[in-house]
């Protein structure tokens, strides 16, 4: 074989080379490309919205809040006026709004720990999971969160209270849910979600 016949032979192997390289490297690009695309039309399931459109609303007349709740919710107005409690049976579950005087003159902070440090002499099992700053209602009023769980004294299930609570004017605005922590999922944190979106202090 000669010098110009071995350069030849030598260029046609790195052109073939390269061409499968070339070709290689379309067909992995097209398949990316293919697999973005299909990845991209996957749509994942939404968690569906509610609508508060034809929720029921709630004015209270001696703290001055309001609010808005689920048809489906038993409405109830506690005795002396400082709020009320809504209840369902699916899944079982109980919502407290109310409003109570600042008698001991305690800042927020201080008010829910000793609703706290009262709830786990009160229940066995009592632990705190969740204790964060949150924006409460239409106007975003600084607000404190608070969960607790602990063990129903009927039946022994984990039960789980999560409160909302502002100071303002003297006055402690709490809304509260009550259920079991077996039953807490989307749907019941929405609802409480939505309650807590629409209260509203209307005495200043």
């Amino acid at each position: 074989m000669t010098k110009d016949q071995s350069s030849k032979t030598i260029l046609i192997i790195v052109a073939i080379i390269l061409g499968i390289l070339l070709i290689g490297g379309i067909i992995f690009g097209l398949s990316c490309y293919y697999l973005y695309k299909v990845g991209t039309k996957e749509e994942k399931t939404a968690i569906p919205t509610q609508s508060t459109e034809n929720w029921k609303s709630y004015q209270n007349s001696r703290f001055g809040f309001s609010l808005k709740y689920p048809p489906a919710f038993i409405a109830s107005e506690s005795q002396n006026g400082d709020g009320i409690t809504l209840t369902t049976n699916d899944p079982p579950m109980t919502i407290m709004a109310y409003g109570s005087n600042n008698a001991l003159s305690q800042g927020l902070d201080e008010y829910l720990n000793w609703v706290r440090d009262n709830l786990f002499k009160e229940q066995e099992a009592a632990e705190e999971i969740l204790a964060e700053e949150i924006p409460l209602g239409k106007d975003g009023i600084p607000a404190q969160e608070r969960q607790w769980t602990y063990k129903n004294p009927i039946d022994g299930s984990l039960t789980l209270r999560d409160q909302v609570t502002v100071l303002k004017n003297d006055t402690f605005y709490s809304v509260e849910m009550v259920i079991a922590d077996s039953d807490y999922d989307e749907y019941p944190a929405h609802v409480f979600d939505n309650i807590l979106s629409s209260f509203e202090i209307i005495n200043g």
